[in-house]
């Protein structure tokens, strides 16, 4: 049996009070966009269901979910693949997200407390210091903050939903992406100036360092495909 069917399996929540094949389509798809199963992987409902001794259904309704989300895809006469993230992909995802993340920065301009900008100055510094120290799982997580802070001090509820569904497209080479780090000094000193222009009400700045941002974590992830 394959190794990822244990990562699949320890992803599993039972306890959760929802339906089975929910519980089944959050692990699967927990599995696959941190890497786990490797692009081009066949996933077998059989293997799945026995190990973890539930009928076939759910896994099939949960990978009809995955595949409309286009993290897996049905191939003929072979079955349900973990699908390969094309550049075409990463280029199209990056565009939709850029234009995305401009609206919520212009949003954020018009809405952030003094008390919001306070708190995302602290952020900002405890990442400088534990990038320091070098510990990339922390850093890891406070980027993810940041930019949770700022879609937050927008104000707006869908979009940044829309992000991170994006992200997740993307979460295994992102992450790979941390592991530089002149890339890790960069992203800092980004956030430091997308948060100087949304204090300073400079729309212009803030776009030219979200492009910049993103344009940097592009050529690391086209690197990686």
């Amino acid at each position: 049996m394959n190794n990822w069917i244990d990562e699949i399996v320890k992803n599993t929540n039972f306890s959760q009070n929802k339906p089975l094949r929910d519980v089944v389509y959050e692990s699967l798809r927990t599995t696959i966009i941190t890497g786990k199963i490797p692009v081009g992987e066949r996933i077998i409902e059989k293997e799945y269901a026995d190990k973890l001794k539930i009928s076939r259904t759910p896994i099939r309704e949960a990978l009809k979910k995955l595949q409309s989300e286009e993290l897996v895809e049905y191939i003929p006469k072979y079955g349900v693949v973990v699908k390969t993230v094309t550049k075409d992909d990463a280029l199209e995802v990056y565009k939709i997200r850029e234009a995305l993340e401009i609206l919520i920065i212009d949003n954020t301009i018009d809405n952030i407390t003094e008390n919001e900008i306070c708190q995302i100055k602290n952020l900002l510094d405890l990442t400088e210091l534990k990038n320091s120290e070098g510990k990339l799982d922390e850093v890891q997580n406070l980027f993810k903050e940041f930019n949770d802070s700022i879609y937050k001090s927008s104000k707006m509820n869908r979009l940044p939903l829309m992000i991170s569904q994006l992200n997740d497209y993307l979460h295994h080479f992102r992450n790979i992406s941390i592991l530089d780090e002149n890339r890790r000094k960069n992203a800092i000193f980004e956030h430091r100036k997308i948060l100087e222009a949304i204090v300073n009400k400079d729309r212009d700045l803030a776009e030219k360092f979200i492009k910049k941002h993103l344009k940097d974590s592009l050529s690391i992830v086209l690197k990686e495909i």
